[in-house]
């Protein structure tokens, strides 16, 4: 039988209306994580007869005191993902499914706001937007800064890429843990600024203290984006489509070792890294500081310079000596660098370049080795500067497409072509940022 809901308003007792809009209050804030009730098990605690209630429901979403969730706004119809549709667009949904059966239903934000539903988390102000109705999926955009503490700590295991988490060590007195968060995101690329965003459902994780902590840090400009790439596997279900820089640099540097043990050279690199243990540095700049960008560089070369093997240059047949003077005249030999090995491995294999990819890449290379050892041996100035975050992105971006160059090298022996490429970097499918 379907119900109009404007007469529907008319015919519900005031004494049913205010039980069934308690119910459903009491149910969402004594609920584990901030649940609907189904209309099912409302009928049966209020046990009215199903007419009645059902005329309730009408009255109430048409008034715009609950919300009634089908799933047809998110999966989960168990969960307040998004912002609720209007009163009208409900009441409407309402009708074109002939009636509340088999939903799942919500007090509306204002309903919350009335009777101070956020008193019940003192001090912590996201666990309170929860309980006053605001959608779980609801993203808090914060300045990048707010990571710092738990990045310096070393009682917190720590990462940060696309997405990111925090974690108390075991058997530490902490018991901060935020599992997962994003950078934001602009389509437009017209800021190199790097904000975290979070949803608030994993800001209510946080402990009070640490939530007032994090409210201390909240951008003024809340129109970011999460990543789609972080939105993809953790909202929607789905493969990122693309990888970002510096996970595409840890992966070329596993590709190319592999490369190296199917032409039966020595590996190139004497360590990598797999992206569950990169270093706590080698990742997005968190404050845009000439100390922090100093020591991203140091991370590069500690990937790409230090550990390469001298070995593989042998196997190679290049010289790994060279001739030099003292500073009385005296002709020695001395070992060669290794990343002037690898500069003259490239320029020697390569046959055809009209792009300049060796020289793109022996340029990043020195270049990153020339601001490294610049540093190394100097009382380094710090300063805030915005256009770091820039030039931090430069450098990544360069360093990944010199050490793909490396790779497409190796790969033009034959017997590489026994090694998978992941379609990631052979398309290549990575972020430019």
């Amino acid at each position: 039988m379907d119900h109009d809901p404007a007469s529907a308003g008319a015919s519900v007792s005031e004494s049913l209306r205010r039980e069934v809009l308690q119910h459903i209050t009491s149910a969402y804030l004594n609920s584990a994580d901030f649940n609907g009730i189904s209309t099912e098990e409302l009928a049966e605690i209020v046990g009215h007869d199903a007419d009645g209630i059902e005329s309730t429901i009408r009255a109430l979403a048409a008034e715009g005191d609950i919300y009634v969730n089908f799933g047809h706004e998110m999966v989960n119809p168990f969960i307040l993902g998004f912002p609720p549709q209007s009163a009208d667009a409900n009441a409407a949904e309402i009708g074109r499914r002939g009636g509340a059966a088999g939903a799942i239903l919500y007090p509306r934000e204002r309903v919350l706001t009335e009777i101070s539903a956020g008193d019940r988390y003192p001090g912590a102000p996201y666990s309170a937007a929860l309980a006053t109705g605001r959608a779980q999926l609801s993203s808090v955009f914060f300045h990048a800064a707010v990571l710092a503490r738990y990045r310096d700590d070393p009682r917190y295991n720590y990462t940060l890429d696309i997405g990111g988490e925090i974690r108390a060590q075991e058997n530490t007195p902490l018991d901060t843990f935020l599992t997962t968060f994003s950078i934001g995101f602009r389509d437009d690329e017209s800021s190199d600024e790097i904000v975290v965003g979070v949803p608030l459902r994993y800001l209510h994780d946080l402990s009070a203290a640490e939530q007032s902590y994090w409210k201390s840090f909240e951008h003024d400009d809340q129109s970011w984006l999460l990543h789609p790439d972080w939105v993809r596997p953790h909202l929607m279900g789905e493969f990122p489509k693309r990888i970002s820089p510096y996970t595409a640099v840890l992966m070329e540097t596993q590709l190319i070792n592999e490369i190296c043990g199917a032409i039966d050279y020595p590996h190139l690199f004497k360590q990598t890294y797999a992206d569950r243990d990169r270093p706590t540095d080698f990742g997005y700049l968190i404050r845009p500081t000439e100390l922090e960008l100093t020591s991203f560089i140091e991370q590069l070369n500690k990937l790409l310079i230090e550990p390469l093997n001298v070995k593989f240059f042998e196997r190679a047949k290049l010289a790994t000596t060279e001739e030099r003077q003292d500073s009385e005249g005296n002709v020695y030999r001395a070992q060669r660098g290794t990343m002037s090995m690898l500069i003259a491995w490239m320029e020697r294999t390569v046959t055809h370049d009209p792009n300049g990819l060796v020289q793109s890449a022996s340029s990043i290379l020195r270049e990153i080795r020339r601001r490294r050892s610049k540093t190394a041996h100097s009382i380094r100035d710090n300063a805030y500067v915005p256009s770091l975050w820039g030039e931090q992105r430069r450098f990544i971006v360069e360093s990944y497409f010199a050490i793909r160059t490396v790779r497409q090298l190796l790969q033009s022996h034959p017997r590489a072509s026994s090694v998978r490429v992941p379609v990631e970097l052979d398309e290549p499918r990575v972020w430019p940022f």
